[in-house]
């Protein structure tokens, strides 16, 4: 009796012999698809929907395909109202059309170069053999072909292409073309008009009526002779306005048409009336009055003797102009009548009126002095004795050695400050040829000079201020910064000021000889002599002393530096901690002095590990000298005229350190 366990190896081999029949038929022959749809894809990307779709349609929808190629370059033409743009239906690189192809998308702009955007989408092209589009514009612009896929995949922008919209002109029109029914309302303006296009021909009869006519629109030139009778005129049309003067004479006035009553007030005047024809008797009584007679029409020969009495004479009508020559003499005055107040002006010329206190008055262009001769006081618009316009103050002291008299003087200036308002108080002149004449000037300074507006005087002998010979002592009151200053100085026929001594703060002092031999400055740091021409001679009694501080010769071959001069390490050097600092310092004699230890970092066995920065400091030649390890390695440094520091020649590493003890050399040859 079969088991159970040979039921199933019986249905597993029946199984075996149904599968190849199954795997050689069609498993779709007999399908359908309820309510459902069938999905393709490659690479794991879905390509297709096949059935029912996710809007509820059924179909077939391609998706995610491939990037179509690029369309080939279009054309662009000009024409009326826009561009016309044409594609042939080939693609970038000769590529051929893509079995998914949509359609081609026109694009514009006005600029050369954008990214096609539903912004600039003119019109499509929907067939991939090609076709034309039409871009409206009224401007050129640049033009791009999109190709677009059936699945919504667009392509790179093909290259572009460049037009404008073609002018509209007559010869585009046809005759005709353009009738009533195309021109828009009121395009026809007055400016679109051409002069003399509308001729009287083209005017309707009564087409223009009064209404029709602007204001002031007929002038008298448009009016036909004769056009205008009595009975065309309305009442009260013509007035006074309307009359042309001197249009109407004698013979349109009729008889007795203009009486007294129609005469304007000041209608007839003087040259209206006849000569003669106004005799005495048409005067009526009192109707020549005084306001009625031009001036100077009454000459003395109309008057009568005796008739221009006192009475008849306005107060102060009778001026100095009205007087005849010598009319008015001493006994017609009467004492005490002229004073001060009665004369005017320039009224005194070239008299004398002795005995006279003029109070209030001013006295222009003269000269005023206290006496002719001796001892007094003169007040001059100009100083009369170096003829300059400075106003001028003489005080004259009668001694008969007095050549020329001091003087007080304002005027104006050149000086080391610039061009200054100064007083001048020159002393009396003693000699023929004004040698040794003091002067003092006084004035405030100038400023945005050298010196401030504090106040300046200077007082000087021999010669004027700025003149070769001069010498001057002046003083200059001091701000914030400088302090005040006086100074002695000199003028030469040649070189301009020589300072012989300048106090310029209590800190600051200089000695300096006239003729510029030698100069000697004193400040806080020392005394020092410095010979500019020739040779300074120092001498005493009892010796030469110096003592303290330092002593500059300028122009002799040896300078003292002041203080040790630190050097400039290189290749990572720097000074040794606690021991003496790397530093040079010339002596008296010229030769200078390297001393201190150096740090030295292992890694440097040769080369330059400092620079002497002053010149001053360094050797006319170069100079090779043996120096200290701490770990007795041999090395020589070398101490070049650019004042380089080398270490040459080591046998081993530095240890650390190199020592510059007893290093000198000379700085003068």
């Amino acid at each position: 009796m079969p088991t159970p366990l040979d039921d199933l190896a019986a249905r597993i081999a029946a199984l075996e012999r149904a599968l190849p029949e199954l795997s050689r038929s069609s498993r779709l022959a007999y399908s359908s698809i309820d309510d459902g749809a069938l999905t393709v894809t490659a690479d794991g990307q879905l390509r297709a929907i096949i059935g029912q779709q996710p809007d509820g349609t059924t179909g077939v929808n391609l998706v995610n395909g491939p990037v179509p190629p690029a369309p080939a370059v279009p054309s662009a033409t000009p024409t009326l109202g826009g561009v016309r743009v044409g594609w042939d239906g080939h693609f970038a690189g000769n590529a051929p059309s893509p079995l998914d192809f949509a359609r081609v998308e026109v694009h514009a702009a006005t600029a050369a170069s954008y990214t096609p955007s539903p912004a600039t989408l003119i019109t499509t092209i929907d067939t991939p053999q090609g076709g034309v589009a039409t871009v409206p514009t009224s401007t050129p612009v640049w033009v791009v072909l999109v190709a677009r896929s059936t699945s919504g995949k667009a392509s790179t922008p093909s290259p572009t292409a460049f037009a404008g919209p073609a002018p509209v002109v007559a010869q585009e029109v046809l005759a005709g073309i353009v009738g009533e029914l195309q021109l828009a309302d009121d395009a026809v303006t007055a400016a679109k008009v051409a002069a003399a296009a509308i001729t009287a021909d083209s005017i309707a009869a009564a087409a223009v009526t009064a209404v029709k006519l602007g204001e002031a629109a007929v002038v008298a030139g448009k009016i036909a002779e004769n056009a205008v009778t009595p009975g065309t005129v309305a009442p009260d049309a013509i007035t006074a306005r309307e009359i042309t003067a001197g249009a109407i004479t004698t013979a349109e006035l009729a008889a007795g048409a203009v009486s007294t009553a129609k005469l304007a007030a000041g209608a007839v005047t003087a040259s209206e009336i006849a000569a003669g024809a106004v005799t005495a008797a048409k005067l009526a009584t009192n109707s020549v009055t005084t306001d009625k007679l031009a001036a100077g029409s009454v000459a003395a020969g109309k008057l009568a003797a005796d008739s221009v009495t006192a009475r008849e004479i306005k107060a102060l009508s009778v001026t100095a102009d009205k007087l005849a020559v010598n009319s008015v003499t001493a006994d017609k005055i009467a004492a005490g009548a002229i004073t001060a107040t009665q004369l005017a002006a320039d009224a005194i010329d070239g008299r004398t009126i002795k005995g006279v206190t003029i109070e209030g008055g001013t006295v222009t262009g003269g000269v005023l002095r206290t006496a002719a001769s001796g001892r007094r006081v003169q007040l001059s618009p100009t100083d009369p004795v170096d003829g300059s316009a400075a106003p001028s103050a003489l005080l004259y002291s009668g001694a008969v050695a007095e050549q020329q008299p001091a003087r007080l003087t304002a005027e104006v200036r050149s000086t080391p400050d610039g061009n200054i308002p100064m007083t001048r108080l020159t002393g009396p002149q003693l000699t023929a040829d004004g040698n040794h004449t003091p002067r003092l000037w006084l004035n405030s300074g100038c400023p945005g000079s050298a010196y401030p507006a504090r106040g300046n005087w200077t007082l000087g002998v021999a010669g004027e201020y700025g003149m070769a010979g001069e010498a001057v002592v002046s003083g200059t009151a001091g701000d914030t910064t400088s302090g005040a200053a006086i100074q002695m100085s000199v003028r030469r026929a040649t070189g301009g000021y020589k300072t012989s001594l300048t106090y310029l703060t209590s800190e600051s002092w200089m000695i300096q000889t006239a003729d510029q031999i030698a100069n000697m400055y004193l400040d806080k740091g020392g005394l020092v002599i410095k010979a500019l021409l020739g040779e300074v001679l120092l001498q005493t009694s009892t010796g030469l002393r110096v003592q303290g501080g330092n002593v500059d010769v300028g122009y002799g071959l040896v300078k003292n530096s002041s203080t040790w001069s630190p050097v400039t390490f290189k290749q990572g050097c720097s000074q040794l901690g606690g021991w003496q600092s790397v530093t040079v310092k010339k002596r008296p004699d010229g030769m200078v002095a390297l001393r201190g230890i150096v740090s030295v970092p292992a890694g440097v066995t040769s080369g330059t590990i400092g620079t002497i920065d002053d010149p001053n400091l360094r050797p006319k030649a170069g100079e090779v000298f043996p120096v200290a390890t701490p770990s007795n390695a041999n090395a020589n440094l070398f101490v070049q005229p650019n004042g380089n520091l080398e270490v040459w020649n080591a046998t081993g590493q530095f240890g650390g350190w190199l020592s510059f003890g007893n290093v000198e050399w000379s700085s003068v040859d």
